[in-house]
């Protein structure tokens, strides 16, 4: 037998480089007759080196019926010489050339995030905006959505990989190859686009002679060593910077001596702040009051301090990693009227603020993690007309009887939804817009949070979340999910389920998260046609175990096929 060395992977022969470009390039398609030689032409062009046959397809891809296209690529490889890597860096360049000139910083921004990180598309997409790069947005489309639009167009460029997705086969988290950032560096060096400043690059910290506009840090005795330098030394470094970005490898750095928001404040224009990575005691929004020019703000703090008095006029999104201590946010808060983005952990509205301050937040798209005492809401909503994405807590005396009933059906933007009710009294009805797709229900019983799933017929991503104890669940029949294609049921401590496969006729992922009672999963989703995927996030009950493998071996028994992805993860 033949044994492959996995740490030195063979070069892809000429015929298995034309086989992969032709997939990447048409899919399930298949490659025209009249297209065949030059396609193998160009694979041999290609070294056997599988990154550079994948950009190449991406590349032709834009133009991939016509024939001329693809003697200009031939052409373009034919010029590109080195071996390996080298090689795959000419390649990738000629990848660059090829892209609009509106995708090309979009490129090289992802130079700003360390190898290998998984970048959340909705981190990146803000960036984008807050640095200007999405422009002649259509009438009537959203930045946001331009800019997904913008990320699309490298993935299919093959220059922009994908990590995750999300129930929806939207794109979730992002990446690039080790070579394409190793070109997105080198790239935006050449044209004092944005710096990276690594650990073992310390000596060559000098503020004074960069003239970046762009400067993105891992780890925070760097940034130190800026707080450090003579006022004179940091003078030029503070005219032209543009973006600050802390990264830490995913380890938080917290400080108890030197604060950088102090230094930061002196960047008066900086558009993008992101210290998310370096942990403050306490912060005040005071501190930053001087950057008016900021787009973009990201901090981790034990306690922030929302100034009355102060707000960043031109601010789009701001990150708060607060979980010490209960924000407040006072009326100025809803004068920030260019906000699309908030993120925050359970602040609460000024009680006056949220009724006094008249302004809206037109341009507001996400709004995550927020609490509001229930007889506030239909402010609170008043004010955000446009939200898309709302995470919300109720906060009411749970031993009211005082009927509670909820509405959210003006927000007809809105796309998901959290909603909790660990702190109110638990809703006697709950009213959504008719359009909305995704939503999770916390701290309400599972018959009763079924109920409100009724009137949403373009439901197609469902979670519950509860931690109280029912024995059985039966779900009855006349409910039926139409377009659910996911379901998530977390925590719930219910030992039987009933359900039928009618309940659920579209359902492409299950996953089960802690609900260490249920002895096992209905045999009855073994007939749902479009099962893909069931997830077990369990600690070793064997019961629950084998119902699912019994599901799977129903669908290959009656199909003799094996459609069905099962994934086991036991946790302590």
């Amino acid at each position: 037998m033949h044994h492959i060395d996995p740490y030195i992977l063979p070069f892809l022969t000429p015929e298995e480089s034309c086989q992969l470009l032709q997939k990447k390039i048409f899919q399930q398609e298949g490659c025209p007759p009249e297209l065949q030689d030059v396609s193998l032409a160009i694979a041999k062009r290609c070294k056997g080196l599988p990154l550079v046959v994948v950009l190449v397809a991406g590349i032709i891809k834009r133009k991939k019926t016509e024939a001329s296209w693809w003697d200009v690529v031939e052409k373009s490889l034919l010029s590109s010489h080195g071996e390996s890597e080298g090689y795959s860096l000419s390649v990738v360049q000629l990848s660059y050339d090829n892209l609009p000139d509106h995708l090309r910083p979009c490129l090289l921004y992802m130079g700003m995030f360390l190898e290998d990180t998984k970048i959340p598309v909705s981190k990146l997409i803000s960036l984008w905006i807050a640095e200007g790069f999405v422009q002649n947005i259509e009438s009537g489309r959203v930045m946001e959505e331009a800019a997904e639009g913008y990320l699309m167009d490298l993935i299919h460029s093959n220059v922009v990989m994908v990590s995750k997705r999300k129930y929806n086969g939207k794109v979730k988290y992002c990446q690039v190859h080790d070579v394409v950032l190793h070109f997105c560096l080198e790239r935006s060096r050449e044209e004092k686009f944005m710096l990276l400043v690594k650990g073992h690059y310390s000596h060559q910290f000098q503020p004074s002679e960069w003239k970046e506009s762009r400067v993105s840090f891992n780890y925070s005795n760097e940034l130190s060593k800026f707080a450090s330098l003579r006022s004179k030394t940091r003078k030029t470094f503070n005219q032209h910077l543009r973006s600050l970005i802390m990264t830490n490898g995913g380890l938080f750095h917290i400080s108890y001596t030197w604060d950088p928001f102090r230094q930061c404040s002196k960047l008066r224009l900086v558009k993008v702040l992101d210290l998310s990575s370096h942990k403050v005691e306490c912060l005040s929004s005071a501190t930053l009051q001087p950057l008016i020019h900021l787009k973009y703000l990201a901090l981790h703090t034990s306690k922030f301090d929302f100034h009355p008095e102060s707000h960043l006029p031109n601010l789009e999104t701001l990150i708060v990693n607060c979980y010490a201590n209960t924000m407040l946010l006072p009326g100025t808060f809803w004068k920030m009227e260019k906000l699309r983005h908030v993120d925050m952990h359970l602040p609460e509205f000024d009680k006056q603020g949220i009724f006094e301050e008249s302004s809206k937040l037109e341009n507001l798209r996400i709004l995550r993690a927020v609490v509001i005492e229930i007889d506030r809401v239909y402010v609170l909503l008043g004010k955000c007309p446009n939200v898309q994405e709302l995470r919300i807590r109720f906060k009411g005396d749970r031993k009211s009887r005082e009927p509670f009933c909820p509405t959210l059906e003006s927000l007809t933007k809105l796309q998901s939804v959290f909603i909790s009710f660990m702190g109110s009294p638990i809703p006697s009805e709950l009213h959504l817009p008719s359009n909305f797709k995704k939503l999770v229900l916390d701290g309400i019983h599972v018959e009763k949070a079924i109920y409100f799933t009724v009137g949403l017929p373009n439901l197609e991503c469902l979670h519950l979340r509860d931690f109280t104890h029912s024995k059985e669940w039966y779900l009855p029949i006349d409910i039926t999910l139409h377009k659910l294609k996911f379901l998530k049921l977390s925590y719930l401590r219910i030992s039987r389920w009933n359900v039928s496969e009618e309940s659920f006729p579209l359902l492409e992922t299950l996953v089960i998260n802690g609900c260490s009672e249920l002895e096992d999963i209905p045999l009855s989703f073994a007939n749902i046609l479009t099962l893909k995927q069931i997830k077990l996030m369990y600690s070793g009950n064997e019961s629950l175990e084998a119902s699912v493998e019994r599901i799977k071996e129903e669908i290959t028994e009656n199909e003799g096929c094996d459609r069905l992805n099962v994934i086991l993860i036991k946790v302590s």
